[in-house]
């Protein structure tokens, strides 16, 4: 559960969604982060410089199947990929946000799929 909260907590800080309506900010912020590498590369070192506790990199480590040491950066990444190559969708971003789970989509881009 701590590490879905960590997820909401980064999705949000990473401009993915807001207080408004977050389907219309992710669909606004898609084409952006799409088509700018520069714009990937900011919200990837935002979610990268968030802090996080020893148990949810541990969490993450387990997901993106890497040592802790590499963990945050590396689901920073995947998350990154999968947006862009469109393997997440807001239906598995309103699943963290709503339901407070991870789906099968998501599992797969951060274990690398």
């Amino acid at each position: 559960m701590r590490f879905i909260c960590t997820l909401s907590a980064v999705l949000v800080l990473a401009a993915l969604a807001s207080c408004t309506s977050q389907e219309k900010t992710y669909e606004e912020m898609l084409p952006i982060i799409k088509e700018s590498p520069t714009a990937r590369a900011k919200v990837i070192a935002k979610c990268a410089s968030q802090p996080m506790s020893p148990e949810t990199l541990d969490e993450m480590a387990f997901y993106v199947r890497a040592q802790k040491s590499e963990a945050k950066r590396l689901f920073c990444e995947r998350l990154m990929a999968g947006v862009v190559s469109g393997r997440i969708s807001y239906a598995d971003f309103k699943a963290v946000f709503q339901k407070k789970k991870i789906t099968p989509a998501l599992v797969n881009v951060l274990k690398g799929r």
